[in-house]
């Protein structure tokens, strides 16, 4: 592969962002009376300030032509052969949202509070992975994302994790009508995971799910805490559907919503709206 010019994205750890920047008066406050939440604080900033100092020699090392953004500054991404994420499965995840055909690439910038189960570099072994690339011993593989509409419309970008149907409150029971081919059924829950590949070992294995190979064109689906009703026998509770065949849900909740990769993209959804949800999104191109 050829790199000539990369992006690197990177994120701002807590401590950081309220403490450094904005100062705010109640995560200072938390800091200054060693509150249990902020023990890894510092040493989380520490040492993702050496991630992204580390991954930035390496670029300039091996004579590739670098731009630095933070992830909450960047609108689109431009003209890149690479795009490099600094942080953890969460900005991995964001910037698959606006990516094009650019590869991406995550370094897990602080192992120590991040799972980085998206990210494949560390900043220990990113000048290996990135010699890897360009020698051609590693190559970028095509990952399967979801693809999600509302009553006819695309209304997310690609999904690359999972997408949760469910009401909006999370103590609310949700009402639905779920279809499959031709099988239909009506069930109350506390909603359903949908899952591409790579969302697999994430929330839907904790529901009952099994993880699936990363490049396999096919999505998971998992309902949670279904509600038994007397005399009825539910056949869709969990399964796997490949390309090309789709999971539709009629929301009967005036409330309900759809939550995609995360809790930062939801979409409401009103009584009667049409969800289709499917393994036809575009495919991304990545490192993992």
């Amino acid at each position: 592969m050829r790199i000539d010019k990369a992006l690197v994205v990177y994120n701002k750890p807590l401590y950081q962002l309220h403490v450094l920047e904005q100062k705010d008066p109640h995560y200072i406050g938390l800091l200054k009376k060693k509150h249990p939440t902020t023990r890894l604080w510092r040493a989380v900033h520490a040492m993702h300030q050496e991630t992204l100092e580390g991954v930035q020699r390496t670029l300039e090392l091996l004579g590739i032509e670098t731009d630095t953004v933070f992830r909450g500054q960047l609108k689109k991404i431009g003209n890149y052969d690479l795009v490099v994420t600094v942080g953890g499965d969460g900005t991995f995840l964001d910037i698959s949202h606006i990516l094009g055909n650019q590869v991406l690439l995550g370094v897990n910038s602080a192992p120590i509070d991040s799972t980085g189960a998206l990210c494949r570099a560390r900043v220990g072994d990113f000048l290996t992975v990135l010699v890897e690339l360009i020698a051609g011993k590693r190559r970028p593989q095509w990952i399967p994302r979801l693809q999600v509409k509302v009553n006819g419309k695309a209304v997310a970008p690609p999904v690359l994790n999972e997408v949760l149907f469910a009401n909006q409150s999370s103590a609310g029971t949700a009402r639905y009508r779920v279809l499959i081919g031709k099988t239909a059924e009506e069930q109350k829950s506390s909603g359903i995971w949908i899952a591409a590949p790579t969302g697999s070992t994430a929330a839907i294995r904790s529901a009952g799910g099994k993880p699936m190979p990363l490049t396999k064109p096919a999505m998971q689906y998992v309902v949670r805490e279904l509600f038994p009703e007397p005399g009825k026998r539910f056949r869709i509770r969990k399964g796997i559907l490949p390309k090309g065949k789709k999971l539709t849900i009629y929301s009967r909740m005036r409330q309900g919503a759809l939550f995609i990769d995360g809790n930062k993209i939801s979409v409401p959804l009103n009584f009667g709206d049409k969800v289709e949800i499917s393994a036809d999104g575009k495919p991304l191109r990545a490192v993992l």
